[in-house]
């Protein structure tokens, strides 16, 4: 059985090490990435003078009739005062694609401080983040080829953490005696076994953050491929806000981003909810607006969502956070355990530790596996080699 778990292992985690390096890096940088994007950025992000800020539906419709050319698809709530709200466009019917698909706009005055395209592969200080978060998910592949593959990765993964574990569990007695070595760096060790100690003793200590992650990886990326399929099988869930009934949006009568808002604020505060509206979407083909909460990633169990009727600002469906069926929650929580806003600011300092490590572990394993395989080589060699002239002496006996 050892045996087995062993070669599981070795090649899944030599199968896995590429991609873990580069989710594991590109993680540590984006539990940050708000802080680092408004820094990086700061022309795109500061709002020069404090005024108050203008309805949200006039910002909306002041933008699209300056830019005919687009419709506006999603706002991102400002988190502070001082900073700029974020509009989502896409091209109107008839026209052709844009050449940016996120404007910076001061929520007071409407001016437009700049744009750029979201998922631009650019290396500039405003496409940079952007463009690591689509290498963290997907690894930049179109479609949902990347998405899939890197679900298939934090499955393998998700595994690995109960092999890995298994595998350092002592064969003899005393149990404890054998197993808190592992659990430590041995002194003056050579180069070899640093590595060793690095790889076990750091998958120990940081085990069930790694395993989280991983788990959570599996939710974001095949969600409904394996993990409420999964989940459903476990735990009683309901169903998912997109799965209830939509409607076609009306060409007229239709209230507006600033009005959805309203609406969804006076249902939060009805529910005794602290959370602020974080983002509005417009979902045209369904007729409906989704309200998401938790904008300044406040800590606890995940984002609230309403969703909202287009056309008369009906409440058509809630999605509270921590409540619900027991699948509800545990599903709501996958997010918020990925960024580590679960347990607010050490969440996400955990989070980034955890993704170095998990770069520092996939290191570490391919170098013991290769300082591994050259002694066995060699011995598969002087294997080979003694066993030639016997075989040699058995041809010429079968040849007489």
């Amino acid at each position: 059985m050892r045996a087995a778990l062993v070669l599981i292992h070795r090649y899944g985690g030599l199968a896995m090490a590429p991609f873990l390096i580069i989710a594991g890096l590109t993680g540590s940088v984006l539990v940050f990435m708000p802080e680092l994007d408004a820094w990086l950025n700061p022309e795109l992000y500061t709002v020069r003078e404090a005024a108050v800020a203008r309805s949200l539906t006039s910002l909306v419709s002041e933008i699209e009739t300056r830019r005919p050319e687009l419709e506006v698809a999603a706002v991102l709530m400002p988190a502070r005062a001082d900073r700029s709200l974020s509009m989502f466009v896409q091209p109107k019917a008839g026209y052709p694609p844009l050449k940016d698909d996120q404007l910076f706009v001061d929520p007071a005055t409407g001016q437009i401080l700049g744009e750029r395209y979201y998922a631009a592969f650019r290396m500039d200080t405003a496409h940079i983040l952007p463009f690591l978060r689509r290498v963290h998910y997907s690894l930049y592949i179109p479609g949902v080829f990347g998405i899939w593959l890197m679900g298939v990765v934090a499955l393998i993964w998700t595994a690995d953490c109960f092999v890995g574990f298994a595998l350092t569990l002592p064969r003899a007695r005393p149990f404890w005696r054998k197993w808190r070595p592992i659990w430590r760096m041995k002194r003056g060790a050579g180069r070899f076994r640093f590595n060793l100690d690095i790889h076990r003793a750091s998958g120990l200590w940081l085990w069930p953050a790694l395993f989280l992650v991983a788990l959570s990886s599996v939710a974001l990326n095949l969600p409904d491929q394996v993990f409420r399929p999964v989940l459903s099988m476990l735990l009683p869930t309901s169903p998912e806000i997109w799965e209830q009934p939509s409607i076609r949006l009306p060409p007229d009568a239709t209230i507006g981003f600033g009005e959805a808002v309203a609406i969804a604020e006076r249902t939060a505060e009805q529910r005794v909810w602290t959370q602020k509206p974080a983002a509005i979407f417009l979902l045209r083909d369904r007729g409906q607006y989704l309200v998401s909460f938790n904008g300044n990633r406040q800590a606890g169990l995940g984002a609230s969502s309403l969703l909202l009727d287009a056309a008369d600002g009906g409440i058509v469906h809630i999605d509270e956070a921590g409540a619900g069926k027991a699948g509800d929650i545990v599903a709501g929580l996958m997010l918020p355990i990925h960024t580590g806003d679960v347990v607010g600011l050490p969440g996400r300092i955990l989070v980034c530790l955890t993704g170095l490590v998990v770069a520092l572990l996939s290191i570490t394993g391919v170098y013991v596996w290769w300082k591994k395989r050259v002694p066995r080589l060699m011995r598969r060699r002087m294997m080979a080699a003694t066993s030639r002239p016997s075989a040699r002496i058995g041809e010429v006996h079968a040849a007489e």
